[in-house]
């Protein structure tokens, strides 16, 4: 269940599986994002049960970005155990072997203020209302490709009657084509 009250801006959620590789770079982009916009955050490794030194990777980061925090999960349950957690208004949802521009976020970010509960970034980034997608957790489950992660979430969010936006990428690699879904219900903060 939810805690009551934000303690953040936005809580940043990067799904790792034997990511030692990339672990580092992914972290410190979002921490100079994040800290460039003046958001406070909170950003959760949630580790799947990586065979490897993923999690003594972002262990060690934490000494340079007190954001980081590492949480272990069972396989597929990572956004879902992750996100049951965060403390912040917003959850962004990332695979740490999606190296996507973050620039995307902050048109996510742009579209929840005004008035969207959930903002799909074709298979990159889901970014979302912590308050208004808690009940669409459970759709997060099980699936490890961000595309089908993606899928199962806004169709329970649809469901559910949350304001959904799904943007798809063009071959040019920029975000052009928006498609807006909005719930049976009245969309409010």
């Amino acid at each position: 269940m939810q805690s009551a009250s934000p303690d953040c801006d936005v809580t940043f959620i990067v799904r790792t599986l034997d990511d030692e590789e990339r672990i580092g770079h992914v972290l410190g982009r979002i921490a100079r994002y994040l800290g460039a916009h003046h958001l406070t955050a909170e950003i959760v490794v949630a580790d799947e049960g990586s065979g490897d030194n993923t999690v003594a990777v972002a262990i060690m980061l934490r000494r340079r970005i007190r954001e980081i925090a590492v949480l272990h999960t069972s396989p597929g349950c990572g956004f879902r155990d992750a996100c049951q957690r965060a403390r912040g208004r917003v959850i962004v949802l990332a695979d740490a072997r999606t190296d996507a521009p973050l620039g995307a976020v902050g048109y996510a970010l742009g579209r929840l203020r005004d008035g969207l509960d959930v903002v799909a970034l074709g298979g990159r980034y889901l970014v979302m209302r912590r308050t208004r997608a808690w009940r669409a957790f459970e759709a997060l489950v099980g699936r490890r490709d961000p595309v089908a992660v993606e899928t199962r979430f806004l169709r329970r969010a649809r469901q559910l009657g949350l304001a959904c936006t799904v943007t798809h990428r063009t071959r040019r690699k920029s975000w052009l084509r928006l498609f807006a879904f909005r719930g049976s219900r009245a969309v409010g903060v």
